[in-house]
């Protein structure tokens, strides 16, 4: 029997907010070998990330949208960490304008914050964006749908627990985006990556007959 997805975020949280506290207050741990490149804590995500494909592939939550998705972007993740094998086999990724290799997803979004920085259009996108969400939100509120959303959402404690995982996995996406603290950077993605092993553990590898909670037949 699992613990209850709350209560394991919970401990998530805490642990990772020791684990913070821990790196500011000690600059040996903060440059020690846990955070840096191929270090103890990069190593270890690597590793959850293809636990929680190993999970997908085994449960066959492949034959789900959402399991199909939760396999394939633990492979991603996966890669990603490892820069795809570059520096373990020794050749190199493509270099980035601005500096860095294209090693991983998340530096697909540096190389639209460095486009839209050139631009002088990083604002007036950031503004559309937050405007499209907030028309989104209200349109979905407007025709009724948002509860089947909700209802949909919490079919599983799977759905959940991957909303969480590409929350946190997205902050750190953000920190690495401005530079800014590798080791909070590296922290967030070993949780983000444990928390795809509990969403592959977690999410029901069924296929349901009939109408979803969506309303939208399954796919065969």
């Amino acid at each position: 029997m699992m613990i209850a997805l709350r209560h394991e975020l919970m401990a998530y949280t805490a642990a990772g907010l020791g684990i913070l506290m821990l790196a500011i207050g000690s600059e040996a741990f903060r440059h020690g070998p846990f955070f840096k490149e191929d270090g103890v804590v990069e190593m270890a995500a690597a590793l959850l990330f293809l636990t929680a494909l190993v999970i997908g592939l085994y449960r066959r939550l492949y034959r789900t949208g959402m399991g199909l998705a939760c396999c394939s972007l633990a492979l991603l993740a996966c890669l990603s960490e490892l820069s795809f094998g570059a520096r373990h086999l020794g050749f190199a990724m493509p270099a980035m304008a601005g500096g860095g290799e294209l090693d991983g997803g998340q530096d697909l979004v540096m190389i639209a914050y460095r486009a839209l920085v050139a631009l002088d259009a990083l604002l007036l996108v950031g503004v559309a964006l937050l405007a499209l969400s907030i028309i989104l939100v209200l349109w979905i509120h407007r025709i009724g749908y948002g509860s089947r959303i909700f209802a949909w959402f919490n079919a599983d404690d799977g759905r959940p627990a991957i909303a969480a995982a590409l929350a946190v996995i997205g902050l750190a996406v953000v920190l690495d985006v401005v530079e800014a603290a590798r080791f909070a950077e590296e922290t967030l993605e070993l949780f983000g990556a444990a928390l795809f092993v509990s969403a592959a553990l977690r999410l029901d590898e069924r296929e349901r007959s009939g109408k979803s909670a969506l309303g939208i037949q399954p796919v065969r």
